[in-house]
């Protein structure tokens, strides 16, 4: 099946195969339906994944499929990239790594860069009202603050470090109804993220660079250190999920 989604901002092509939506995206947006059904109050699945597995694309595709049966609770995708802090803190902080002093604006998309204190407050307040959320502006590559209304019944939070096996990070699964994990293998995603940047007009050589010294880093940090979701899929180089 065939798809334009918007993506933040964005309007993405993409392609789901016709058997993983009858076997798992269906199912999903269903069973995310009658987890409102039975609760009686807002729904907050956690979709987590590692940087280059395409997890907006895949929610944003549950939030179509939710808009087009009418018996099923329309749902909402709500990104994490708007917790990053703004570019001005990152540019003003470091933090030790390896014994080693890091400015946060070198490492900007690891977890270290992201505010956990305000994404814990906004999701806390998801259950108790419908707060604006943040959002990550590819534009300005900054936040802002307050962009997003939130105003469905199930939302789905979608991010890389959601399932952090870190401390405190560790407990954001206690905050969502319903968790999914996507894994893959690194091999996938470098080439995914590698082909991203070269289409994005760098060379080949800083590209793959780029990788080895950022992305591959938050990679592993994701697939080795999150703890367990609800629900385990494995995204298949051909684009296809397996349930794990």
């Amino acid at each position: 099946m065939k798809v334009n989604l918007n993506i933040s901002g964005f309007e993405v092509r993409a392609e789901f195969p016709k058997k993983d939506i009858e076997l798992i995206h269906k199912p999903l947006v269903e069973k995310f339906s009658r987890l409102y059904q039975e609760k009686k109050e807002r729904i907050i699945i956690f979709l987590c994944a590692p940087p280059g597995s395409g997890k907006s694309t895949l929610a944003a595709f549950w939030e179509y499929l939710s808009e087009k049966d009418k018996n099923i609770e329309p749902l909402q995708v709500l990104p994490f990239d708007g917790f990053h802090y703004p570019n001005e803190l990152l540019d003003e902080s470091s933090i030790i790594r390896d014994g080693k002093t890091i400015p946060l604006r070198s490492i900007k998309g690891a977890f270290e860069t992201f505010n956990l204190s305000e994404l814990i407050r906004k999701l806390k307040q998801l259950k108790d009202n419908s707060p604006k959320w943040p959002y990550y502006d590819r534009n300005i590559h900054d936040p802002v603050d307050d962009a997003i209304s939130v105003d469905k019944n199930i939302v789905v939070v979608e991010g890389n470090y959601l399932l952090l096996k870190e401390p405190v990070w560790e407990g954001l699964c206690h905050l969502a109804d319903f968790t999914i994990f996507v894994d893959t293998k690194t091999e996938f995603l470098q080439e995914r993220l590698v082909d991203r940047k070269i289409r994005g007009g760098s060379s080949p050589e800083d590209a793959l660079d780029f990788y080895k010294k950022s992305d591959a880093v938050n990679v592993e940090k994701v697939l080795n250190h999150s703890i367990r979701a609800d629900l385990n899929l494995f995204l298949n180089k051909d684009g296809s999920f397996e349930i794990n």
